[in-house]
């Protein structure tokens, strides 16, 4: 520091803090994950830190001095937790650190673009009565987005310090530096704890718990975290702690956690309401969309109405562009067949590539609307109430809340929707993700869905779709339930969501997004379904003597599938799945379109050999069994173990052929 920023400092009311006898200082930095706290860290520190594992566990901790005006500050960067109630490994050493070592100050940082939750764990430290001062980083950022915060309003408000900081530049850390020397000399931010009022039954169980002579935030914090805070109650208070807890089972649907939440952020609302431009009151409409939206009776019938309308209509409405897609593919093949003599390379182009992928372009509209309608669910704000709305039944089969994500986007591919499990970050929860995803349909599936739903239950395809999908999901969540009880979990992970607001989704912001899953699909057509459909043609076409190839094959192999009515035609599509599952749909049309020039003479053909229930058995087996070799790559890579692709490819090929043979035995009773 230069020598007048570290001259003594006379303030207004006299004090003058070079004369105290204290000259060291310990300030604990907490704050939400990416919350720009360790860059702000850094900032203050410098190159005077160090890093080093906190007493007893493998969490990292970092720690740093910062000199100020002749004071010593001895900085901790404690981890990014988002509660201290729970039992993961980081939020436990933090609880741990703030009872048993309290520091001088804590120096709590937040991402002022994301008050409301941030401003949760601000909450319980103020209900600690632990000495805090906020810090508010990413203002800019903020601003960016035509919002401000008013920092004297909100200090005014939480009775706390709020100061302005940058963890990428110095601009703030006078400001900051004296102000945390002005708290720990003057004792400024007083310490008692923070009252907020909760809902009556929760409060009747804390108020019986002080007269036991526990503190208040302790009895709140043993009650949200379910009893998994250690506390040294003894054995009446422990009692009555538990009994508490199971008054209030018996009382609400809700657990005390959301009880508790719903405390908190009925508190932060109201702050925010005050001091930040961003947070204001919910429109009438905004109130109408989210009471039915987040109903507890209404939601989920609501959510499953919307599925069932959304498949409806992308088989609906996308069959008439998919018939001018059929009636110009089918042209292209008649106008090359007649063009050519009879050789090789016209059974190649017409047999082959026109069947092919012809036979899979033509279901571009339904997947352009698959994706237009996942989009509109997204954008308009509808998802992440979804995601709000399935957490409690997630949770009971062993699913992390931040699962929803991954999942949804396995209805686009499943390869990005593993990949983006990376945001779970308990081990467990992470791999259970990974493994049911492919459960989840993706758009490479729904081809095989809308041809064979069109030829054999043309009348309710949309039904079928929807039911398909539905059964994906439970299969999805059946083997979560039973993964949750076999691999040991490491620690809990809190999911904390905020609801955005609703709003109308941007239309070049749905033609982008339509735009690029379409040119994905496309590249798929030009690639791997190319490639797959000349694959299948030669293996169809040679030898020309004798039996092809491929008929020879699916001879071989269709004993494991008789039990479901399944052809030789439909066993080798099967297998030409294991490539891409879009593969399934051009593999059919080769094999049964020999001598045909369209959509519909395939679908006379199938209609004739296979039976109804064989059909819907055929889309169970798709829908459930292993996944594609991208897919198996994927998990390879994120899970670092063949093991796991293994448990995969085995556990998919299992239930497709319980599932399918299930339903053909079911399917054969009742159609």
């Amino acid at each position: 520091m230069s020598p007048d920023e570290s001259a003594a400092l006379s303030f207004s009311d006299g004090t003058d803090l070079s004369s105290s006898d204290n000259s060291a200082f310990t300030i604990a930095l907490i704050g939400n994950p990416n919350c720009g706290k360790t860059s702000l860290f850094n900032q203050l520190t410098g190159a005077r830190q160090r890093t080093g594992n906190m007493a007893g566990v493998t969490v990292t901790s970092r720690e740093g001095n910062c000199e100020w005006r002749g004071v010593e500050f001895h900085f901790i960067d404690l981890p990014g937790v988002y509660s201290l109630s729970n039992s993961r490994v980081e939020e436990k050493v933090a609880r741990d650190y703030l009872i048993d070592s309290p520091p001088d100050l804590i120096l709590n940082v937040l991402d002022a673009s994301n008050l409301a939750r941030n401003l949760a764990l601000t909450t319980q430290l103020m209900e600690q009565g632990l000495p805090v001062v906020l810090a508010l980083n990413m203002l800019d950022e903020l601003e960016k987005q035509g919002h401000s915060v008013a920092l004297g309003s909100l200090s005014e408000s939480l009775g706390l310090p709020v100061l302005a900081s940058d963890g990428r530049s110095k601009k703030y850390l006078p400001e900051l530096l004296e102000q945390l020397l002005v708290v720990c000399r003057t004792e400024q931010c007083a310490e008692q704890g923070l009252h907020i009022e909760y809902e009556p039954h929760l409060e009747q169980a804390i108020s019986e718990l002080e007269a036991l002579g526990i503190v208040r935030w302790m009895a709140v914090r043993w009650l949200e975290s379910s009893g998994e805070n250690d506390f040294n109650f003894d054995a009446n208070q422990l009692s009555a702690a538990q009994s508490a807890l199971a008054l209030l089972g018996s009382r609400h649907d809700e657990d005390p956690a959301e009880m508790v939440a719903q405390g908190r952020y009925g508190y932060i609302h109201g702050l925010l309401h005050k001091s930040s431009s961003e947070h204001r009151d919910q429109s009438s409409a905004d109130h109408w969309l989210d009471s039915i939206a987040l109903n507890r009776w209404l939601g989920i019938p609501v959510f499953l109405g919307l599925l069932w309308l959304m498949f409806e209509a992308t088989f609906t409405l996308g069959g008439y562009p998919a018939d001018w897609i059929d009636t110009s593919v089918s042209w292209v093949g008649e106008q090359v067949a007649s063009l050519m003599p009879e050789s090789l390379l016209k059974s190649l182009l017409v047999d082959g590539l026109i069947a092919g992928v012809g036979g899979v372009l033509v279901f571009l509209p339904n997947v352009v609307l698959l994706f237009l309608f996942i989009a509109l669910l997204e954008q308009s704000g509808y998802m992440a109430r979804a995601a709000f709305l399935t957490d409690n039944l997630m949770s009971k089969v062993g699913l992390h809340g931040k699962a929803f994500v991954p999942l949804v986007m396995g209805f686009g591919c499943n390869v990005p929707a593993i990949m983006s499990a990376r945001t779970i970050e308990e081990p467990r929860a992470r791999l259970i993700t990974i493994l049911i995803n492919p459960f989840m349909s993706c758009s490479a599936r729904l081809p095989v869905y809308v041809l064979l739903a069109g030829i054999f239950f043309a009348e309710q395809a949309g039904t079928v779709l929807f039911a398909l999908y539905m059964l994906g999901i439970l299969v999805a969540f059946g083997v979560a339930a039973v993964l949750a009880r076999t691999i040991p979990e490491q620690h809990d992970e809190t999911f904390i969501m905020e609801l955005p607001p609703w709003r109308m989704p941007s239309i070049r912001s749905l033609l982008l997004h339509v735009w690029d899953k379409a040119g994905d699909f496309l590249r798929k057509i030009g690639g791997v379904i190319l490639v797959g459909s000349v694959l299948i043609w030669l293996l169809q076409s040679f030898p020309q003597n004798g039996t092809p190839w491929l008929e020879q094959l699916g001879h071989f192999v269709a004993p494991l599938f008789a039990p479901m009515g399944f052809g030789w035609q439909e066993t080798v599509a099967l297998l030409s799945g294991f490539i891409a599952k879009e593969v399934i749909a051009a593999s059919l049309v080769v094999v049964y379109q020999t001598g045909m020039s369209d959509m519909a003479g395939l679908q006379a053909a199938m209609g004739e050999s296979l039976a109804p229930a064989s059909g819907l058995a055929l889309m169970v087996f798709t829908l459930l069994y292993m996944p594609c070799l991208a897919t198996i790559a994927t998990i390879q890579r994120e899970t670092g173990s063949w093991r796991w692709v293994g448990v995969s490819i085995l556990m998919g090929l299992v239930l497709a052929w319980i599932g399918a043979w299930i339903v053909f035995n079911l399917a054969s009773i009742w159609i």
